[in-house]
């Protein structure tokens, strides 16, 4: 019987981030993150894993405060969990504290600076705030790491045209 779970979680996560890298279009990009993003929430155990569904739960019903305790619950548990900084981060944005969302982001970027997801919701904060040439810089950081990532390429180029005229 083959194990859902490798022996070397991070040897595997290396492997599928070079395959994301070469990836030949956005459908393999797609399912080469879908492979990353359960290895990483795997990561934390199975207690870690059930605070971040029930914090996706309560956030689909907009129950931000409650979406936020299972997350602060899951970080007690594991401090190094960048899936849950950057899941807080976007519950923070969602209820309209940006200083606490761009603190969180910043420590799941921290502990895995090549978190995709995060980066681009990283990227699309700064649009939403005028920081435009930080955002393209996020951008173009995403872009190495996942050049086929799903609406990359249209939000460079929104970013450029949008920022015409100024120092980017």
């Amino acid at each position: 019987m083959t194990s859902l779970v490798p022996s070397d979680p991070r040897a595997e996560i290396a492997r599928l981030f070079d395959a994301l890298a070469k990836a030949s279009d956005s459908n393999e990009s797609a399912s080469i993150e879908r492979q990353i993003r359960t290895l990483w929430q795997s990561q934390g155990g199975a207690t870690e894993a059930l605070y971040l569904s029930w914090s996706t739960a309560a956030a689909e019903q907009q129950d931000y405060p409650r979406a936020l305790d299972f997350l602060d619950q899951a970080i007690v548990l594991n401090p190094a969990s960048a899936e849950a900084y950057f899941r807080r981060s976007t519950v923070h944005y969602l209820m309209g504290d940006s200083s606490l969302a761009f603190g969180d982001i910043e420590t799941a970027l921290k502990l895995e600076p090549r978190d995709f997801a995060a980066m681009w919701a990283l990227a699309a904060m700064l649009i939403d705030l005028e920081q435009h040439e930080r955002a393209l810089e996020v951008l173009r950081r995403l872009q190495g790491i996942d050049p086929h990532f799903t609406g990359l390429d249209a939000a460079i180029e929104s970013v450029v045209n949008g920022a015409h005229g100024r120092d980017i």
